[in-house]
């Protein structure tokens, strides 16, 4: 008998208490937190990548337009590989127009991201464009 008073007391004293309250509450949103903190990172790295690829780009037209490279096409050239040694491929289109060099760089937003679960971030194409006024440029 003194068994089941003892039994009967802990059943009791524990569903009477709610002090686990918080715990149920956030296993139930760890989830949303999860996809929110994993669609932060994804639109970080896409932004940290928009960022690599810039400086790249920036970097082509700077040596186009000092002169070590000398056509459209080495410039596109020096853009795709170096871009392809950081592990981006991407469609590279360099424009020669009264003296200012334009490149443009199609990357698509799938090969910036981590995680990649979110179908509309995959789906999406980033294009990144840089303009530079060529130095000794001849009308």
């Amino acid at each position: 008998m003194n068994l089941q008073r003892r039994m009967s007391r802990r059943i009791r004293r524990f569903t009477g208490r709610d002090d686990g309250t918080a715990t149920v509450e956030a296993v139930l949103w760890f989830p949303i937190f999860i996809l929110i903190f994993g669609l932060m990172v994804d639109a970080a790295m896409i932004f940290h990548g928009q960022a690599k690829v810039l400086r790249v780009i920036q970097d082509g037209n700077r040596n186009y337009s000092i002169g070590r490279l000398t056509t459209n096409e080495e410039t596109q050239t020096y853009v795709q590989q170096t871009l392809a040694s950081i592990d981006i491929d991407a469609t590279v289109t360099t424009t020669n127009v009264a003296g200012v060099a334009t490149t443009t760089v199609r990357v698509p937003a799938a090969q910036l991201q981590i995680l990649g679960y979110f179908s509309a971030l995959q789906s999406l194409e980033i294009e990144v464009s840089s303009d530079h006024m060529l130095e000794n440029w001849e009308v």
